[in-house]
């Protein structure tokens, strides 16, 4: 397993540098939790307006209303590049992929990446 940072860019309806209207937001955050859950992923609600976060295995992303970034295996950005493209709030455009992640350290699954690998 390869794991790599990665941006997936998103143009979200009713989004520019905030949201429009909270019927907009609600729609936004309904919908992406509800197409990572379809594949598997756990769904982290935020807190105080914050933007939710997904895990799977040891995979995490931030889902912000203009990207969903994080840490993923490489083996699932296509199949999650094919979820999102049936997305009605959101249209994703481009998918970034930096740095290479090698775990040096023996996680739990679910255990935010992140925080062990800047």
């Amino acid at each position: 397993m390869s794991y790599r940072k990665v941006y997936f860019r998103i143009r979200t309806e009713g989004y520019t540098s905030g949201w429009s209207s909270d019927a907009d937001r609600t729609a936004f955050k309904e919908e992406s939790r509800r197409l990572f859950q379809e594949l598997g992923w756990t769904v982290k609600l935020g807190s105080n307006g914050g933007c939710d976060t997904v895990s799977k295995d040891w995979q995490d992303l931030y889902l912000h209303p203009t990207s969903f970034s994080g840490v993923m295996d490489e083996v699932n950005i296509q199949p999650l590049q094919e979820q999102l493209a049936q997305a009605q709030t959101f249209r994703r455009y481009h998918v970034d992929r930096y740095k290479e992640y090698q775990p040096r350290l023996r996680l739990k699954p679910g255990l935010c990446f992140r925080q062990h690998c800047r």
